[in-house]
């Protein structure tokens, strides 16, 4: 099975993996400092938590880049640009990373204690189910904890 971010265990695995990450941690990709990766992250687990689904269908690529990307890959590609709206790079100060880990623990650990639907509409995979965001999610913060050697 795969690893959720609804399931307790696979949420708290990546609470012990954030828990190591050090403001000066080095990154093994991309360009977002510690603190910007965790911003990063924090902004999308609000918009799963928080936002509804848009008026558009699934699209067959959607669909398709969905089934490659939550069933198929191991992990997410490298290198892939984010929305703007959760593009973080300049965005905040390392003076902020405590606060910025703090907050992505507790937004972890929120996810197995989610008892109503996800219904935000994923840029990428369309319209997915609240299982499908689990696995998106995990995947996600693995990517990035990963990107960090932790």
């Amino acid at each position: 099975m795969k690893n959720n971010l609804l399931d307790r265990e696979a949420a708290q695995s990546i609470i012990e993996r954030v828990k190591n990450l050090k403001v000066d941690s080095n990154r093994m990709w991309g360009e977002m400092n510690a603190t910007e990766m965790l911003y990063h992250c924090n902004l999308c687990n609000k918009q799963i938590f928080e936002e509804k689904r848009g008026a558009g269908t699934t699209t067959v690529k959607q669909y398709l880049l969905r089934i490659l990307a939550i069933y198929i890959a191991p992990n997410f590609k490298k290198g892939i640009k984010s929305e703007e709206r959760n593009d973080t790079k300049g965005k905040i100060d390392s003076s902020q990373f405590e606060e910025q880990k703090e907050a992505f623990i507790r937004l972890i650990d929120h996810f197995p204690n989610i008892k109503y639907e996800l219904t935000l509409t994923h840029p990428a995979f369309g319209n997915i189910s609240k299982d499908e965001w689990g696995v998106a999610a995990y995947k996600h913060m693995d990517h990035h904890l990963r990107q960090f050697s932790v």
